[in-house]
């Protein structure tokens, strides 16, 4: 076990190879760079990086598994699509 006096590990039985949690916001931000490059498409019309840009989110999307339902949610929460 060793001598711990000053070190940095309060608990002789602490776990120092554990991660902290990496994956904790991925879908809330795939969807809002969604949502931000339709705002910009709006404002800018479709300009060659946001048509490349768009591409990769919508894969973006699909792998994390959210549906177009979940993306209409979160643009009539943005106030960016009426009923």
């Amino acid at each position: 076990m060793g001598n711990t006096s000053g070190a940095k590990y309060k608990h002789m039985m602490y776990n120092v190879s554990r991660a902290s949690q990496k994956s904790g916001r991925k879908l809330e931000k795939a969807l809002d760079r969604y949502v931000d490059l339709i705002k910009k498409e709006a404002a800018q019309g479709e300009t060659k990086w946001i048509y490349k840009t768009k591409e990769r989110a919508q894969a973006r999307l699909k792998k994390f598994g959210i549906t177009q339902k979940m993306v209409d949610a979160a643009l009539e929460k943005k106030w960016l699509l009426k009923k």
